[in-house]
């Protein structure tokens, strides 16, 4: 598959899937939309169907929804002066809904395709009793007695595991062991003699994992289980990420357009499944980035709604106008500072 056509069939689909979120919550309650448009810059192709002029356009790489009463109207002498129609005449509720619509439409889409993923290649559940090698490391004792990867170990000296981590119950003493394996469906002992100078078995190994596969509606409900269980680390991610970048500490949990080229890339090659959970992890952290309460953000709009209401709407159309300009400016910054830190991180500095 092509690194161009993966990114922006991802990026393309889930900014306008976001965007469409805000279009159908504005329709909903009979708010205009001016315009819709998949990408940015001159429209490359328009129509006009449902009072809307939809557009394809040049840059690809985003898209908007231009919701009625949403920016603020200006004077003839250039001050902003609040709207008294579309979104600026809904109830508290209604515009909630439309700033919230968009992150509801990333986490469906993602829902959606991890729910597939769960079909398709199933969900992995550990088997914490059973120790299942990986990786046989060359040169060391478990080379020596023929230990393989792909092995797992059921028992120890005749006990069954208890946990997997038993296996290093090997050198807790000096003598000859034996391990209960099982291999290729088949059960052998192999016996192997610790004798107190080594510091490592020689193996990587971790639970025997088997996979469960669920019907499309069992692996829908366990995908939303698994992004809110989940949530409070991405979050956590997020803002560790994004604090360390303004401090000048890269952090590998955030990437910018430089890693998602890299990312798609590495999809690209692995095949349609690695594509579709990597565009699942996206839209789950479009969901999750655009609800921090960064002005320019929707989660930057919820908040001055919420504080308008808590202030008897002291806050006027200028002053947020400001507050959302400046926090453009600020995400345009934190844009180009992700992108300065992927590439040092891809040239190894």
């Amino acid at each position: 598959m092509n690194t161009a056509l993966v990114l922006i069939l991802i990026l393309g689909v889930s900014i306008s899937i976001h965007e469409l979120g805000h279009y159908l919550a504005a329709r909903l309650q009979g708010v205009r939309v001016p315009a819709f448009s998949i990408g940015f810059g001159p429209p490359l192709l328009r129509f006009h169907w449902a009072g809307t002029e939809w557009r394809l356009s040049l840059i690809p790489l985003g898209g908007y929804a231009e919701i009625e009463g949403m920016a603020p109207d200006f004077s003839p002498d250039g001050r902003a002066i609040a709207p008294h129609r579309g979104y600026a005449s809904l109830s508290f509720w209604g515009k909630m809904l439309i700033l919230v619509g968009g992150v509801a439409m990333n986490l469906l889409l993602a829902w959606f395709l991890m729910a597939w993923t769960y079909t398709v290649n199933g969900i992995p559940q550990p088997i914490e009793n059973r120790a299942q090698i990986v990786e046989v490391i060359p040169g060391t004792l478990a080379e020596e007695v023929g230990l393989k990867a792909g092995d797992v170990i059921l028992e120890v000296d005749g006990e069954p595991l208890q946990k997997f981590t038993d296996l290093n119950k090997i050198k807790e003493s000096v003598g000859e062991h034996t391990l209960k394996i099982l291999r290729d469906g088949k059960k052998i002992d192999v016996k192997i003699f610790w004798d107190g100078t080594r510091d490592k078995l020689g193996v990587r190994y971790g639970p025997e994992v088997k996979y469960y596969y669920p019907s499309y509606p069992e692996a829908f409900f366990t995908a939303v289980k698994t992004s809110v269980r989940f949530l409070p680390d991405m979050v956590g991610s997020f803002v560790k990420g994004l604090s360390g970048i303004l401090v000048g500490k890269p952090s590998p949990d955030i990437v910018g357009p430089v890693g998602i080229v890299n990312l798609a890339g590495e999809a690209a090659r692995a095949g349609v499944m690695a594509v579709v959970q990597l565009a699942a992890l996206i839209n789950l952290s479009l969901a999750v980035f655009n609800l921090l309460p960064i002005p320019g953000l929707d989660g930057g709009r919820l908040l001055l709604l919420v504080l308008n209401v808590i202030t008897g709407g002291r806050i006027k159309p200028e002053h947020e106008a400001m507050v959302n300009f400046i926090g453009f400016a600020f995400l345009i910054l934190l844009m180009l500072l992700v992108t300065f830190q992927d590439v040092q991180r891809f040239l190894g500095g």
